[in-house]
């Protein structure tokens, strides 16, 4: 038999492995869900730091790429909706119209590391609005004039020199006799040929404001399909090139609302640092950049040959540029009162 002392004192024993195991297993609890939060907290603030870092680059990718793919469009603020590992870029641009603003586009910009396979925010896209001009109609255009999708202005187009458009040429310039003539009038110049920068500055009447400067950067003119192909469902009939979109391969630079001059080197410049921070549009930029500079180190501001310019004043004040030979196409863009 067991002594009775013995037997409470087994007892004391199991009751003291019992609280010891308890406190152990709650110790562990304790320390498994600190540490447990520590990490968390270490993942979501690492997460945190990696969406801004993604979020800022991919905004000063994007502002860098407008200002040589918008003509005359500006940044006007963002919105910045993010997720984990994940955001979307909300961002508002306006155009200034003979110092008239407009607000002008909504554009979309998801950001995610390339090994994270989820993203937050907006899907789908827009394009501009196709609508059949009935006097382009009638002269047999192939293609429609494009409208902005966010307010229903129009779209400049561009025309490349030497480039055959079957005759199917936009001129808007009698446009101006039928509206108010103040009006304020964006307009997209194609010329007749290439010109040098001081050229193109020099062709225009004096008192026309000239806002941006259209690069010629095609280095593959078949690649770009600028030479008319055979119909694929009539052999017999040929397709022709339709004219560059504003929105679309159409590169330059020009004035800023706050710097009214433009120059040949903000051109340089926007490519150079394209090429050197290997960013989303980097392969874009080399292009560019092995196109101006041909056989040299780097290309210079007299490589840039301007193919075209956009200008804006009032419909009177552009009047002049009727009958100018170097003209070869005139599209309206945006069109506003002053008040």
């Amino acid at each position: 038999m067991t002594a009775p002392w013995e037997e409470a004192e087994d007892q004391n024993i199991m009751t003291t492995l019992k609280k010891t195991k308890r406190k152990s297993l709650i110790r562990s609890i304790l320390i498994s869900l600190a540490v447990s939060g520590l990490m968390l907290i270490a993942v979501f603030y690492g997460a945190a730091q990696l969406v801004d870092r993604l979020s800022s680059n991919a905004l000063y990718s994007e502002q860098q790429y407008m200002r040589i793919s918008s003509p005359n469009e500006f940044n006007s603020g963002y919105k910045d909706n993010r997720g984990f590992l994940s955001g979307v870029l909300e961002m508002n641009t306006y155009k200034i119209v003979d110092d008239v603003p407009i607000p002008w586009k909504t554009r979309w910009l998801n950001y995610n590391p390339w090994w994270f396979p989820f993203t937050t925010g907006a899907y789908g896209g827009v394009s501009n609005l196709s609508v059949e001009d009935p006097r382009m109609k009638q002269e047999g255009y192939e293609y429609y004039r494009y409208y902005n999708s966010d307010n229903g202005q129009r779209e400049m187009a561009f025309y490349i020199p030497e480039v055959d458009y079957n005759g199917k040429i936009i001129n808007d310039l009698p446009e101006l006799y039928k509206m108010n003539g103040d009006k304020r009038v964006e307009l997209a110049l194609s010329f007749d040929k290439d010109y040098s920068f001081e050229e193109a500055k020099s062709l225009l009447p004096t008192g026309i404001k000239q806002v941006w400067y259209w690069v010629d950067t095609y280095d593959d003119r078949e690649g770009f399909n600028f030479k008319p192909y055979p119909n694929g469902n009539d052999p017999a009939k040929m397709n022709y090139p339709t004219p560059m979109s504003a929105n679309y391969g159409v590169y330059g630079f020009g004035v800023w609302p706050d710097r009214e001059q433009a120059k040949p080197e903000d051109f340089i410049g926007a490519v150079q640092t394209g090429v050197d921070k290997k960013g989303k549009y980097h392969s874009e930029y080399q292009r560019i950049f092995n196109y101006l500079k041909k056989d040299k180190a780097a290309p210079e501001a007299g490589d840039l040959r301007i193919l075209g310019v956009v200008v804006t004043g009032t419909a009177d004040g552009l009047k002049s540029l009727k009958d100018q030979t170097y003209v070869r196409g005139a599209v309206l863009g945006a069109v506003v009162d002053k008040y």
